[in-house]
């Protein structure tokens, strides 16, 4: 096992009350410290590499951003091309349920059938034809949520 190398060290002045100076050498005793400069100088590293996280805490939350973007990015892809194929297997439901209805209860039923499809082809067109990067994760947890009840969740 290596050890650190040694840097030259260099004396500071520090000022305690008589309190604090007791704490240092009751906690030297009960710890694996071997003198209260040690434990001084441990608690000052800590504190040091504490702050040098802090200081450095907006880059850490970056890259974990990037990560998790990056997982996503998958499964929203995906999501994508399965809400994709559902809807062409309701758009071809709609049609032979339009048929159906024209054969069973005439023209004038089938006409305000077929103005209430073109009004509803136009909603989900709007959602069907947008890129996977211009739909926001909200409303893919949205559209997600929507099938809950019939997931037994």
């Amino acid at each position: 096992m290596e050890k650190k190398k040694e840097q030259k060290s260099e004396k500071i002045l520090l000022r305690l009350t008589k309190e604090q100076k007791e704490q240092i050498f009751n906690v030297v005793e009960k710890s694996s410290y071997t003198s209260a400069s040690e434990l001084i100088r441990a608690g000052i590293e800590k504190e040091i590499n504490l702050q040098m996280y802090k200081d450095n805490m907006e880059v850490i939350l970056q890259e974990i951003d990037k990560c998790i973007n990056y997982k996503l990015d998958g499964f929203i892809k995906s999501q994508r091309k399965l809400y994709a194929n559902n809807v062409r297997i309701s758009a071809l439901n709609t049609y032979v349920l339009g048929e159906v209805m024209k054969r069973i209860i005439g023209d004038d039923l089938h006409k305000e059938y077929r103005e209430i499809l073109k009004s509803a082809r136009e909603k989900a067109n709007y959602f069907v034809n947008r890129k996977a990067e211009d739909i926001s994760k909200e409303e893919l947890m949205d559209f997600y949520n929507i099938g809950g009840i019939y997931r037994n969740e």
